[in-house]
């Protein structure tokens, strides 16, 4: 791995570095990160992890598969300690520090691994928000980058794997992805042996220990509040029919969101094409594993750059560096140095260059900052969130139960504490029995409208797009709030 030794190589890591942090500045208002923050408030006031609902009515006392507990302690802290601020900030840092070590595997100059960084971290937005995920992120990211120390560098201490994991198992569900990349190396190991791929750096009972040593890790999971019940969650399915839940969803590769990772595919295959090494099994697998859960869901972007980066890297610099060797782009690059070598002389001595340097670094850092408060201010977060609708439902006190929005149940549990949600992003904990019945109601079928009956909802909080609010007027509802974001209907009379 190549490092970044000359100033301008430096500067531009510098300046890599300060916009990864000015991209992953996001507007506080994940639908998910409210339930999270008010798990974090609950179980820092009660001394107590949570396990059973009791934010709902719908699920109120069912069991609850808890993964987040130390992830949602620790942002419900940061809100404590700094507000939103605090938490802008840290969603930040977290993708600086991610990306870091995504870079420390990279090969190949530095404006080869800048420009491939950056890639990985556009493609990587759509996930990065302020949420338990991000925590996943990092042990995936780390978990790569032990490996790749272990197979190239020095051999690791592998019990290492079982502190990562039975860390991971109360940290966020995505331990899953750590387990496929555990067992696209293993196996990808395997095959480089049995075929003799030049790649290979294991031998037989070094990939014997690795393998008993990862599925510890596995066992390690479970060291936690939820025991044995903690792998059920990732591969718990529910209907996607029933509710349109986007990062359950495949990415919308019509959208541009989505081309930086499709680029990163094309780029791979292009370093393959042309690259004199022959590619590894374990990269193969590792590659093709994670490409195939991107088109299956949104919520694998993430970890599909984290994986993809570094090993584009290494077959483009290598395939770079064979297109190089055609004697046209030869003696360019030589006419080149020789201008550049001209003109090195006149450049400033290095003390200037650091100055310099250091002044432009300070010139944006502060701006990232100034950026970061103003984003994460109370009033950015009003005009992206139901505040109205809320503030309607805190100053006028309507009876309950309330039908809401599944999109806003994670912030009316944060924001509206005395009124329980009928439905919040935890999609795993209602099942497909509620989220049924969410979608009957929210279309306005008969048997949508039995259900609110039936369970005696008296509120309705719910985006203006539904059918359901088409018929409500008919059935002796009246319209209370309504905005462009949410409409809320009561009954008339309430019942009891």
């Amino acid at each position: 791995m190549s490092k970044s030794n000359t100033p301008l190589e430096q500067f531009i890591l510098m300046l890599t570095w300060i916009a990864i942090f000015f991209l992953a500045t996001r507007l506080p208002v994940d639908p998910d990160m409210w339930w999270h923050l008010r798990a974090g408030n609950e179980m820092w006031d009660q001394g107590r992890i949570l396990l059973n609902d009791v934010f709902s009515y719908t699920r109120l006392g069912s069991p609850w598969i808890n993964v987040f507990w130390i992830s949602d302690l620790g942002l419900y802290g940061l809100w404590k300690i700094g507000g939103f601020f605090a938490i802008t900030i840290f969603t930040a840092l977290m993708a600086v520090a991610v990306m870091s070590i995504v870079y420390a595997q990279m090969e190949g100059r530095c404006y080869l691994r800048t420009a491939l960084i950056l890639l990985a971290m556009f493609g990587a937005l759509a996930n990065w928000s302020a949420r338990p995920q991000l925590m996943s992120f990092a042990l995936l990211a780390f978990l790569d980058f032990f490996l790749r120390r272990h197979f190239f560098v020095k051999r690791q201490p592998l019990w290492i794997l079982v502190l990562i994991f039975a860390l991971w198992g109360n940290l966020h569900g995505g331990f899953i992805w750590g387990i496929l990349l555990l067992a696209a190396t293993i196996v990808g190991e395997i095959l480089n042996i049995i075929f003799g791929n030049e790649s290979a750096r294991l031998n037989w009972h070094e990939v014997h220990d690795l393998a008993v040593w990862s599925a510890a890790g596995g066992l390690a999971v479970m060291i936690n509040p939820n025991g044995a019940s903690l792998w059920r969650l990732p591969f718990y399915q529910i209907q996607v029919s029933l509710i349109a839940i986007d990062e359950w969803l495949s990415p919308d590769f019509h959208q541009f969101y989505a081309h930086p990772l499709l680029w990163l595919l094309f780029l791979l295959i292009f370093g393959v094409s042309f690259s004199k090494k022959r590619i590894s099994f374990v990269d193969l697998f590792k590659a093709l594993g994670f490409t195939y859960m991107l088109f299956v869901a949104q919520r694998n972007m993430g970890p599909y750059a984290i994986i993809i980066a570094p090993i584009v890297a290494r077959h483009l610099a290598d395939a770079l560096d064979t297109l190089l060797e055609s004697p046209v782009i030869r003696n360019w690059f030589a006419r080149r140095n020789q201008n550049h070598a001209n003109i090195s002389s006149k450049l400033l001595p290095a003390k200037g260059v650091f100055i310099i340097n250091s002044l432009v670094a300070s010139l944006l850092t502060v701006f990232a900052l100034t950026n970061a408060y103003f984003i994460s201010s109370q009033s950015s977060i009003d005009s992206s969130v139901p505040a109205r609708a809320v503030q309607w439902i805190k100053d006028n006190q309507p009876r309950g139960p309330m039908f809401n929005s599944y999109n806003w149940g994670g912030y009316l549990i944060w924001e509206l504490r005395d009124y329980p949600v009928f439905i919040d992003g935890r999609a795993d904990l209602y099942g497909d029995e509620i989220l049924s019945e969410w979608n009957e109601i929210v279309n306005g079928t008969e048997k949508g409208l039995a259900i609110l009956d039936t369970r005696k909802i008296n509120l309705v909080f719910l985006e203006p797009k539904y059918p359901l609010l088409e018929r409500l007027s008919e059935h002796g509802w009246e319209k209370t709030f309504s905005d462009s974001r949410i409409t809320i209907y009561r009954r008339q009379p309430p019942m009891p």
